[in-house]
């Protein structure tokens, strides 16, 4: 609920032994970790930060994963044969970030424009770089936005993939989401509205085939579109599909257009929409009745000059929907939920400030809590993922996709309040441990399975490739323009 809160649960004791088990050293764990098969996994004395409303939150806690799925979650577990112990003490574990919108394939091109306006951006992206993303540049980018994503304990992506011009270009983005280590959504689209695209949207069910359908999986598929399409919409609900939309006040009509795909039965609760900006209240309204998932980019809308610049959180709220966060894209700024949670909390609580003084009589303004913005971080991400059932908090019988968060850090000690450690201090710098499925990603600060040097080398050479394609493209243009003079 939004509101300023003072849980007394989440400060923590003076800490007290909890276990005499050994926990053995780093380098013999993390052996035990990626050894077959797989063992229960402890995480012992941690604080808990469950995210489910029954459960709420431990000061010290333990975790049980076995089976890829949280077992248990209690003050003080017995051990059980052949569990892999980790000490979790001086740690925050709680359930991993879910990135409700990105567009990965962009990732070699980070920090590339970080001033762009909206049409700026479009211009350098989908009519600019783009057209000449090969299928081996859409698998670097999607792979190193990925990386990036599990370093700052984002454990679930939704891939906006929406470069794939050919098939194999949806392979690639879809082998290098599995060969990161990341959960991820692909939702599958292309350049434009698609018209010249003979292989989309249909080539989406032969991903979804080719790759596996479990909803509960490591893989799972849905369309992307710019804008509401009543086509593409209709598709997917033939075809059993969610689809991720893009959607504001960029879209003309709008009001008419939801009342009519509305009434045609095509507004469903299997749909995800980015942005959300400059909607009117019957906009919001069917959105809700609907069970639309929503999700707030609060870096995005500022960087790009989307609706007000800041989103609104407020009139989903308002609707009753609780959202989602996402990082969009990082070519102006890096991936990083933490970095969104702390926008969001500012941002929301100057605008809460900045309408009390333009009404003093007016009542207190209402501000985000920290337990609000963790909350679209976790639950209403895996809402828009459309996994909300089983992702998202750490109740028995959800999957293990579970962060350790160090409280012992300069900019984290003492940790007096987890929920605000994590959504105001905390950086990736911070993870330490990372699971996926009870699968260890990264241990102890660094990333497993992965050769660092080498996909950066990838990276810088996919990039350098695209910036000397694009260079040719500006030289033929300007050799044109002179010709036609």
């Amino acid at each position: 609920m939004v509101g300023d809160t003072h849980d007394a649960q989440h400060y923590r004791p003076s800490r007290t032994p909890v276990s005499t088990v050994p926990v053995r050293d780093d380098a013999e764990t993390l052996v035990e970790l990626t050894g077959s098969p797989a063992r229960p996994v402890l995480l012992r004395g941690g604080t808990v930060l469950t995210q489910d409303a029954a459960l709420g939150s431990l000061a010290v806690g333990d975790v049980l994963i076995d089976e890829g799925r949280v077992a248990q979650v209690a003050p003080c577990l017995s051990v059980p044969v052949d569990a892999v112990v980790i000490d979790a003490s001086d740690h925050i574990v709680m359930p991993g970030f879910v990135d409700s919108h990105v567009h990965a394939w962009e990732g070699q091109l980070r920090g590339t424009a970080p001033r762009l306006s909206f049409p700026e951006y479009m211009a350098y992206t989908r009519a600019g770089y783009a057209p000449h993303y090969a299928a081996h540049d859409v698998y670097t980018g999607t792979l190193a936005t990925a990386i990036v994503a599990l370093d700052g304990g984002i454990t679930t992506i939704i891939d906006n993939a929406y470069n794939n011009h050919t098939p194999d270009h949806g392979d690639a983005a879809v082998e290098a989401m599995w060969d990161s280590g990341i959960r991820a959504v692909h939702a599958s689209g292309v350049l434009g509205d698609g018209a010249n695209a003979q292989h989309w949207p249909r080539d989406v069910l032969r991903l979804r085939d080719k790759y596996g359908t479990s909803d509960e999986g490591r893989l799972t598929f849905r369309l992307f579109a710019t804008e509401p399409n009543a086509d593409l919409w209709r598709f997917a609900k033939d075809h059993d599909l969610w689809v991720s939309t893009e959607m504001g006040s960029h879209v003309p009509a709008l009001d008419a257009l939801l009342k009519q795909l509305d009434d045609d039965g095509l507004l469903t609760h299997r749909h995800a929409f980015n942005h959300c900006y400059g909607m009117s209240d019957e906009v919001w309204r069917r959105v809700a009745d609907a069970g639309v998932a929503v999700n707030m980019c609060a870096r995005s809308d500022a960087a790009f000059g989307l609706g007000s610049g800041f989103p609104e959180v407020d009139a989903a709220l308002g609707a009753g929907i609780r959202p989602g966060l996402s990082g969009d894209n990082e070519l102006s700024y890096g991936l990083s939920m933490f970095t969104e949670m702390q926008v969001l909390l500012s941002g929301h609580r100057a605008r809460s400030f900045e309408r009390q003084a333009a009404a003093p009589s007016a009542m207190a303004p209402s501000h985000l809590s920290p337990e609000d913005v963790l909350e679209f971080a976790t639950v209403g991400g895996a809402l828009n993922a459309g996994v909300g059932h089983c992702l998202g908090t750490l109740a028995p019988g959800m999957v293990a996709d579970v962060i350790m968060v160090r409280t012992t850090d300069v900019n984290t000690a003492p940790a007096s309040h987890a929920a605000s450690t994590i959504t105001s201090f905390a950086h990736a710098g911070n993870v330490d441990t990372v699971f996926v499925g009870g699968d260890v990603r990264k241990f102890r600060g660094q990333l497993v399975g992965h050769d660092l040097p080498a996909l950066r080398a990838e990276i810088v050479a996919s990039r350098d490739r695209l910036m000397a394609a694009q260079d040719v493209q500006h030289d033929r243009l300007a050799e044109r323009s002179v010709r036609s003079k």
